[in-house]
């Protein structure tokens, strides 16, 4: 049990990582809308127009990480278990 929380807790810590990192690393808060600077084809006037798209934050990271410390934390504090001594009694 306390090897599975402790390699749950890297696989959060690794996933959230890669995906802040891949998602678009934003040094602010996550993002939920970003944006997008078009062009009025019949004026040619600029505009600009907000479209969905998640943007991960340095508060989604560290959400994982907190996330990744608990359970880590987790794994250490679970008792280990004993094994049966195979040596026979003297």
């Amino acid at each position: 049990m306390r090897t599975a929380l402790r390699f749950t807790a890297m696989g959060v810590l690794v996933f959230g990582t890669v995906f802040w990192l891949f998602g678009g690393p934003h040094l602010g808060w996550t993002k939920t809308q970003v944006p997008v600077s078009l062009k009025d084809p019949v004026t040619e006037l600029e505009y600009t127009e907000w479209r969905s798209n998640f943007v991960p934050g340095v508060d989604f990271l560290g959400g994982c990480v907190l996330l990744s410390a608990l359970i880590g934390a987790a794994g250490w504090l679970i008792p280990q278990r004993r094994r049966p001594s195979t040596q026979a009694p003297a």
